[in-house]
């Protein structure tokens, strides 16, 4: 019998996604990118930076925003190889019929950092914004739309409950709809604080639910939450 591998990494690390990506975990519409589109903890991703090529306006935040590109990309390298050695011992626990294997994801992560780093250098603050929750420089409703891809819930470890349910407060102050994906937690079980969320939220009026979305890699991640006030 094979024995479960645990997917062990050192705190939040910076891994960065693709605009395709994106539209994928959040089942967005060109409609959902007509707005100011928030991205928060977006780390090294490119999708403000592709999206915004397209025509979006995106900004991101993120504490690693304080870095200078150079320093990032050396984040990025010190924790590629954590990364890398929890996918290839875990890999049971992903779909590999979109990416094919560890190195193919490897490839992806690199073209994100790339775009990434050239738009950050050339956009700067207008851009990317260093900032954290539960606490975003923003004035209340000043973007139709708030993503948060790969922090809230999948760190739950690290995040505890109180942390969600201020963090997701400040999401809808700032922003009319807020999509978080993925619910389950780094070891692939549904995140424990998912439950007190939605009901924290129906007990506010807050619009919550589960969405289902078109795709899947970690197994059984295959719906986001949205939050509408």
């Amino acid at each position: 019998m094979e024995m479960e591998q645990e997917f062990k990494l050192d705190g939040i690390v910076p891994w960065g996604r693709r605009l395709w990506e994106y539209r994928a975990f959040f089942a967005l519409e060109e409609a959902d990118l007509r707005g100011a589109v928030l991205d928060v903890g977006s780390g090294p991703s490119s999708f403000a930076a592709e999206a915004s090529a397209a025509g979006a306006r995106v900004t991101a935040t993120d504490p690693l925003y304080a870095l200078p590109g150079e320093a990032i990309a050396q984040r990025f390298e010190e924790t590629r190889g954590a990364m890398m050695e929890g996918l290839r011992q875990a890999r049971y626990r992903f779909r590999w019929s979109q990416y094919g294997s560890p190195e193919a994801i490897e490839t992806i992560r690199r073209e994100a950092l790339e775009l990434f780093l050239a738009d950050y250098e050339r956009a700067g603050a207008r851009r990317y914004v260093e900032a954290s929750l539960p606490e975003l420089p923003f004035g209340e409703g000043a973007f139709r739309l708030a993503l948060s891809s790969h922090l809230l819930f999948l760190y739950g470890d690290d995040l505890d409950f109180a942390f969600h349910i201020g963090a997701l407060h400040e999401l809808l102050r700032v922003a009319g709809e807020v999509r978080v994906f993925p619910l389950i937690n780094l070891d692939g079980r549904p995140s424990s604080h998912l439950p007190g969320v939605l009901a924290h939220f129906a007990r506010e009026g807050m619009q919550a639910e589960l969405v289902p979305v078109p795709y899947e890699f970690q197994r059984g991640a295959t719906k986001m939450l949205r939050l509408r006030r």
